[in-house]
């Protein structure tokens, strides 16, 4: 299991293991929680802990947020297929578009922690990956989102993007192909040699963050190839 062992906060307190969240008696103020570095193992650990899907998928570029040695949370980013990256800019800006693939929260973390450890995330990529214009997002409509902490955290909204489609198993569980050594085929492959049907559910409601300076953000956005509208509202999907 793992732990956060590194820095000031853990030569404050003892290391603890990441879970040891659920056993907090009295939790932190956003304000006092920092974005750090998380391992791929953070955030399949939380997904199976905490996300409806139970993976982790696939994830490039991971950050979590911390108080002091305790992980209350992990948002995970990957390159979606180039022809989605192509969408935003078109295919000249395709390797400048990321995905935010997993955003997950334990169910004790305070209020607004969420939009804490997106702004972080978001500022590290600015920090550390430059060439990055934008980062895609979405929320499922299968599982009743409309992407409310997008919507507070000032992503755009685009519309709708692609069906959104699950694997399940024999017993109506919902499975995960994701593997980092087969290809995609391969992986649909597997899942029917192993019985799973796939099911449509719907479309996702698709959201993009435009990165950098306030002058590249302007010109950024008149570069994106979608129309900003209108934030989906909550009785759209009841």
């Amino acid at each position: 299991m793992a732990v956060f062992d590194g820095g000031d906060a853990a030569k404050r307190h003892p290391v603890q293991s990441l879970f040891d969240v659920e056993d907090e008696t009295v939790m932190p103020h956003v304000r006092d929680m920092t974005v750090g570095p998380v391992s791929t193992k953070d955030v399949q650990e939380f997904a199976q802990r905490y996300h409806y899907m139970g993976s982790g998928g696939s994830q490039l570029w991971r950050w979590g947020l911390w108080h002091g040695p305790v992980l209350h949370g992990v948002v995970a980013y990957n390159m979606p297929t180039r022809s989605v990256c192509e969408t935003v800019f078109g295919a000249e800006h395709a390797e400048k578009v990321w995905h935010m693939g997993r955003l997950i929260l334990s169910e004790e973390s305070p209020r607004n922690s969420e939009s804490r450890l997106i702004g972080g995330s978001l500022q590290a990529i600015e920090r550390d990956y430059p060439h990055v214009w934008a980062v895609l997002t979405y929320a499922a409509t299968s599982a009743g989102h409309i992407g409310t902490v997008y919507q507070a955290t000032n992503a755009l909204y685009t519309g709708t993007g692609g069906e959104n489609f699950h694997w399940f198993d024999a017993d109506g569980a919902i499975r995960s192909t994701y593997s980092s050594d087969l290809s995609r085929s391969e992986r649909r492959e597997r899942a029917e040699r192993l019985g799973w049907t796939r099911r449509n559910d719907g479309v996702k409601h698709r959201y993009i963050y435009i990165l950098g300076n306030k002058t590249q953000r302007r010109q950024r956005r008149k570069l994106m190839n979608f129309d900003v509208l209108p934030y989906p509202k909550k009785e759209q999907n009841d």
